[in-house]
């Protein structure tokens, strides 16, 4: 009895799942989110809602701000933020601040 192609290799779905591009967006996205919960703890509650972060690449962190105050509030303690995230994620070199105007936006509706 001959098998036909599809049945000659059994395929782990577990390990596919754990590959796939869905899964890595997944996961990137759970790393962004335990950045923004860390990010809360470090910063003024003052600032809270008007920053979050945004992206994750090799070497940085994009984190968005609500507006130009906010951004330079941030600049000021760059580097103390930069020394706590490399404690918990040695990997992160750098931080980017964005403004994104709808972030203050989001915040006032609350």
């Amino acid at each position: 009895m001959e098998r036909s192609k599809r049945h000659q290799k059994v395929m782990n779905i577990k390990e596919l799942l754990d590959t796939s591009s869905l899964a890595q967006v997944m996961k990137k996205g759970l790393f962004i989110n335990e950045l923004n919960q860390n990010i809360q703890q470090l910063l003024p509650s003052r600032f809270i809602g008007l920053y979050r972060v945004a992206n994750f690449s090799e070497d940085g962190l994009t984190i968005e701000v609500a507006s130009a105050v906010v951004r330079q509030g941030l600049l000021f303690r760059q580097q103390e933020l930069l020394q706590t995230f490399r404690r918990i994620h040695p990997e992160i070199n750098r931080l980017q601040f964005r403004i994104n105007p709808e972030l203050g936006k989001k915040s006032i509706k609350k």
